[in-house]
């Protein structure tokens, strides 16, 4: 069994350890709005194409509806997760290859009343920004010179988050997420003219323009479990989650630069704005979930995610950058060969699942579209447990002068279960 000082040991040690890797997420596509948009899915979930909505496990809580923690109310539950990423864009005549790697969530659950509400407190990426692009062009009215331009960006979203649920009445439950969202996005575009001749000199106009975001989000959800039978333990569950439509408060620098030759000696720099207020609108998301199963053997489940993209609005209001609306489902399940063998692969859980999403990034008048095939495997630790899922996918396509990306990702996640708070009696 692992001790308590083990238990915030490991979880000050990840918390650390954050700080020094970057997101998970490179994409062109990040370009638009506020980039890739965090599931909240678990390494367990993710074995399953991200399953979560609407089912849950007694050893391991999902956190994608707050209403499933009135099914996780005995043990005090610490978890993290971590990914690594490798990505592969392709156009119809180029080629490019990205690696990233870094934290998915950290999280404590506890009981509030045993077997009935559970509250949860974690920290984890809302959303990703990261792109990097290149465009070399002939400059009208100099024939003999070319522009190259580079458009990059970095940073999203982060949500710390406090939920709630409970169990009210004959497997119904509701819950509740608070979430504070913070966080920054960067874009820098430099544009660099380019003559004939090496003795020509060299021109590049930069600029920078980085928004700061902070507010709370609110997100509520329902869930209800039917036990089918008993003395075989199947049950039907299903789950609903909203999240409340947000305006975040936001703070812009802006600023410009005009710099010479090979070192890039600045010749002109200006700050257009410094901490300018503004607003952006996130639009509300709805989810549903069902699953069936028989408990400690395996699980089937669906999940399906909507939100309303076209009502984003980013810090110049009323601007959606030609975002769509967006659809995620997933299908997928678990099997245990026998959980209380003696065995110890007898009690390793197996998971698969597949993942579908039209993404809100409209490019060249296309939606991007995405697909992937998930597998996963839990190695339980007593009560507690290691988790790995690999995802194999691919987004976007050539034709239309897109870009196609497919790519590899590992996650790993860590559940730690003890019972604390508990008085114990001695004879």
């Amino acid at each position: 069994m692992f001790c308590r000082s083990n238990v915030l040991l490991l979880l000050f040690s990840l918390m650390a350890a954050t700080g020094a890797l970057a997101q998970v997420g490179q994409s062109p596509y990040t370009v638009r709005g506020i980039g890739n948009i965090n599931s909240m899915a678990t390494a367990r979930n993710m074995g399953m194409g991200g399953v979560g909505i609407g089912n849950t496990h007694p050893l391991f809580i999902s956190i994608q509806n707050p209403a499933m923690l009135g099914y996780n109310a005995y043990y005090t539950t610490a978890l993290a997760g971590f990914s690594v990423e490798s990505r592969r864009l392709a156009t119809t005549d180029t080629q490019d290859r990205l690696s990233s790697g870094g934290f998915d969530y950290l999280a404590v659950a506890f009981p509030l009343l045993r077997n009935k509400m559970a509250l949860n407190i974690g920290l984890s990426p809302y959303s990703t920004v990261s792109y990097n692009l290149q465009a070399t062009e002939p400059v009208q009215g100099l024939p003999n010179s070319n522009a190259t331009v580079l458009y990059q960006g970095s940073g999203g979203l982060t949500q710390a988050y406090a939920a709630t649920g409970i169990n009210i009445y004959k497997g119904l439950t509701i819950g509740g997420r608070v979430s504070y969202v913070f966080g920054n996005i960067t874009n820098e575009v430099s544009t660099t003219m380019l003559g004939d001749t090496v003795a020509a000199t060299t021109y590049t106009a930069y600029y920078l323009n980085r928004t700061s975001f902070s507010d709370f989000m609110f997100t509520g959800g329902i869930g209800y479990r039917k036990d089918l039978n008993t003395e075989r333990q199947t049950y039907i569950m299903g789950g609903i989650s909203y999240e409340l439509e947000a305006s975040l408060n936001a703070k812009r620098f802006y600023s410009a630069q005009r710099l010479q030759g090979a070192g890039n000696s600045p010749i002109y720099s200006d700050t257009i704005a410094n901490n300018y207020p503004g607003k952006m609108l996130l639009p509300a998301a709805i989810g549903a979930g069902v699953s069936f199963g028989r408990l400690w053997h395996y699980m089937v489940g669906a999940d399906v995610r909507l939100q309303n993209w076209e009502q984003y609005q980013n810090f110049e209001q009323g601007n959606n950058e030609g975002m769509g609306n967006s659809y995620r489902v997933a299908l997928g399940g678990e099997w245990t060969p026998d959980y209380f063998s003696r065995n110890y692969f007898s009690r390793i859980t197996y998971r698969t699942g597949v993942q579908a999403e039209k993404t809100p990034f409209r490019i060249n008048g296309e939606q991007i579209n995405e697909f992937g095939i998930n597998f996963g495997v839990t190695f339980p630790v007593g009560a507690s447990g290691v988790h790995t899922s690999f995802l194999l996918g691919q987004r976007g396509k050539t034709e239309n002068d897109l870009i196609r990306e497919r790519f590899f990702r590992i996650n790993l996640g860590v559940t730690l279960n003890e019972r604390w708070f508990e008085r114990y009696r001695y004879d």
